[in-house]
């Protein structure tokens, strides 16, 4: 599940699709949930980021990326994503913006060993500069962490 429907967004979803990753994108944006921006998707989801429990019903086996287009959202969403386990939960953003956004998640009661689970920044350090470069490197991480998976099963 792929939160926010950006230029990052639209980079990942074609690379995740071709490594065997069901992909949705879910934004509060119609603009951002089209089947033309994103036609590999399996669903493309319109709804709030207040609300996403009433949309989707993300498990221990799905992995989630949150990339909305600010920190209010993406602490949002992540305040709702630790109420549950997933096998990956990655947060694209600066160091000093996820400081922020933790610091709000812990004055709510998320625990600094809840928030260790969290991948972020979020993708491999390959120095990533461009939408498709960061789209890579986030493709590889789950590759990674989803291999590790299935060694310890």
């Amino acid at each position: 599940m792929v939160f926010g429907g950006g230029h990052v967004a639209q980079e990942l979803i074609p690379i995740l699709t071709q490594v065997h990753f069901t992909c949705y994108v879910y934004d509060d944006r119609p603009d951002f949930v089209t089947e033309s921006l994103f036609p590999q998707a399996a669903a493309r989801i319109l709804g709030s980021f207040e609300q996403i429990d009433q949309y989707v019903d993300l498990q221990e086996c799905d992995y989630a990326v949150v990339m909305t287009r600010g920190h209010s959202y993406d602490y949002i969403v992540q305040k709702q994503l630790h109420r549950r386990p997933l096998a990956y939960l990655g947060i694209i953003g600066s160091r000093k913006k996820m400081a922020t956004v933790f610091e709000r998640l812990r004055e709510d009661g998320i625990s600094q060993d809840q928030l260790a689970t969290v991948y972020t920044p979020i993708g491999l350090p390959i120095k990533a500069e461009t939408p498709a470069e960061i789209a890579v490197s986030i493709a590889a991480e789950m590759i990674r962490v989803r291999a590790e998976r299935k060694e310890r099963s």
